[in-house]
Formats: C-alpha cells, sequence, structure tokens
C-alpha cells in the first residue's frame, strides 16, 4: 500500500515573514517533503532569491538531513551548500550575494500533518514577532511562555 501524502502537492509547505527584530527571528519556515537537502533545495532557491536577491550559499546542520550536494545551480549561478556543525539541525541560512540573508525554520519531514501546518499557519499570519524557539515549542508540544513570543536565548 502506497501512503498518501497529507499535504496536496498543491499546498504551501514554504511560507515567508518578516523576519522578527529577537534574537532567534525567522524569515520563514519550511516543511520539506524528505531528508534529501538535494532534491527539496530547488524551490527554496527560488522563492527567496525573490526575498533577499541571488543567493550564493546555504549553511545547514548536516544531522538533519540524509544527503545534501555540495553546490546546486539556480538561474545559472552555482550556489554553495556548505555543512556547518554551529547551526541548529532545524534551521536553514540562506545568504545572498549584496549582503542580504535568511533564516528559515525546518519543520522536519516526518512531523505530522496537523502540528506541520500549524507552524506555517503562525509564521505565515506574522501577527507576533517569532523566532525559532517559539516554533520548537509548537513542534515538540511544549507550551508556550505566557507573554509575548519573545525568545530567550540566540541560536
Amino acid at each position: 500500500m502506497t501512503p498518501i501524502d497529507p499535504c496536496p502537492p498543491d499546498s504551501g509547505r514554504l511560507t515567508i515573514c518578516d523576519r522578527a527584530p529577537i534574537p532567534g527571528g525567522v524569515d520563514g519556515a519550511w516543511w520539506p517533503r524528505s531528508a534529501d537537502l538535494g532534491d527539496e533545495l530547488s524551490d527554496v532557491l527560488a522563492v527567496l532569491s525573490r526575498l533577499i536577491g541571488p543567493i550564493r550559499r546555504v549553511v545547514y546542520d548536516t544531522a538533519a538531513w540524509t544527503s545534501a550536494p555540495s553546490r546546486v545551480m539556480h538561474r545559472n549561478h552555482a550556489v554553495a551548500v556548505d555543512a556547518y556543525r554551529l547551526v541548529a539541525s532545524d534551521t536553514l541560512y540562506l545568504v545572498g550575494t549584496h549582503s542580504r540573508d535568511a533564516l528559515l525554520y525546518v519543520i522536519a519531514s516526518d512531523v505530522p500533518a496537523p502540528t506541520a501546518r500549524s507552524v506555517l499557519d503562525t509564521v505565515g499570519a506574522g501577527k507576533e514577532s517569532i523566532g525559532v524557539t517559539q516554533l520548537r515549542r509548537m513542534v515538540h508540544g511544549q507550551p508556550a511562555p505566557t507573554g509575548h513570543w519573545q525568545e530567550g536565548a540566540a541560536l
């Protein structure tokens, strides 16, 4: 029996917001279909290059991905894809060519659809400042602290 993807192919798995002016503030959230960064990255590059301009580098943690290329081609330009052990496993950094960057919170591909949708919807709503720590609480089922969505620590 073939498993049914709970998220139809035409529904969004990437949402963008204004970066929160707090430590660990995100520019968006992404729910890839698999843990193969090479298979998943092209769509993210297409969308984020509209936000930050041409992308020259993607930085990730190897613990979060089963495989990743050392570079990918996007719009006839090579984009370096670099593993870095100090990057949190649930984040992806994209560095543009004009000193602009983006931080994405990455929802693991095996997170249940209702949880992933909730995170994507929360980030997409952009009603409050949101950062990595708060998104981690949502994914792992921890209660949110009372008050604002403030982050206690940077990545």
